[in-house]
């Protein structure tokens, strides 16, 4: 069980943290028949059966295997039908039958006021447009009005990799993560000076993105150890050699739940009723 550090319960409570949801946060989801959204891995493997030549299949089966999963992806997307490519991707990411799941709720009822996800599918978004009466901006990385939104009091929703709403503008590939670092420079700017001025909690992340490890080492070299971001890992995922380097690169603390994915939810539990009684407080 974590042991939730005071001085974040106090950054939630005050609106001060940032909530990062990766894929593991979609794939709790499930539909009416049971199933849930594909894990990365699961999913370049069904993609993988686009690719029509098997040498060149086998040379991306071992990519996977070597968790090269970017280089992988971009193999697949160059030599696969465009058609069925954007087929695939439309099935899995955009598939309005998933339905928020317990994860999904805990995280809105902590209430941050910005949460980023490089996640492309809009199951987040159901419930927040659901069941806010506050009101929630969708901002993708390519926004001309970032910078404004920020300095609104909406609640966002910052879609780092861009959405299945827009499919050329989704940062799928390794070519389409450096286009865009080119391209929208001022969304890496303002997304560093975030995690500068706010505590951040990855929720379901690999920690593999190499836009948000490049940031963080950045904002790592400039900011105070003392006030660490926090990563949620599930029990034994980590060795403590990947967690120090975590920390001494990143400044990126694990807070260890587990064994069982369900017992993240119940942790979160616990943390909404420490950051509720706070709140409660005149």
């Amino acid at each position: 069980m974590i042991n939730w550090p005071k001085t974040l319960i106090h950054e939630i409570v005050r609106r001060r943290c940032i909530f990062f949801l990766g894929a593991g946060v979609a794939a709790s989801s499930k539909n009416a028949a049971g199933h849930r959204p594909k894990e990365w891995k699961e999913f370049l493997t069904q993609a993988s059966s686009l690719v029509t030549l098997q040498a060149n299949k086998e040379i991306i089966t071992e990519l996977i295997a070597q968790n090269k999963l970017l280089l992988a992806l971009q193999a697949i997307a160059s030599d696969a039908d465009p058609a069925d490519y954007q087929n695939l991707l439309n099935e899995n990411f955009n598939d309005a039958t998933f339905e928020p799941s317990d994860l999904h709720q805990v995280i809105f009822d902590l209430d941050s006021r910005l949460v980023i996800t490089t996640n492309f599918d809009k199951i987040y978004e159901k419930i927040c447009l659901r069941a806010s009466t506050e009101g929630f901006k969708v901002i993708p990385y390519y926004s001309t009005s970032f910078g404004d939104e920020l300095r609104s009091d909406t609640r966002l929703i910052i879609k780092a990799h861009g959405s299945i709403d827009d499919l050329q503008k989704m940062i799928f590939t390794k070519s389409q993560y450096h286009a865009a670092k080119e391209n929208h420079s001022a969304f890496y700017s303002i997304l560093k000076g975030l995690l500068l001025t706010n505590t951040c909690i990855f929720i379901g992340c690999g920690l593999d993105d190499p836009d948000v490890l490049l940031l963080l080492e950045d904002v790592k070299i400039t900011a105070s150890a003392n006030r660490p971001h926090y990563a949620l890992l599930r029990e034994g995922s980590h060795n403590h050699y990947a967690k120090h380097d975590l920390l001494s690169c990143y400044n990126i603390k694990a807070l260890e739940y587990g064994p069982s994915h369900a017992d993240l939810v119940t942790d979160l539990t616990a943390l909404l009723a420490e950051v509720d009684a706070v709140r409660a407080i005149p």
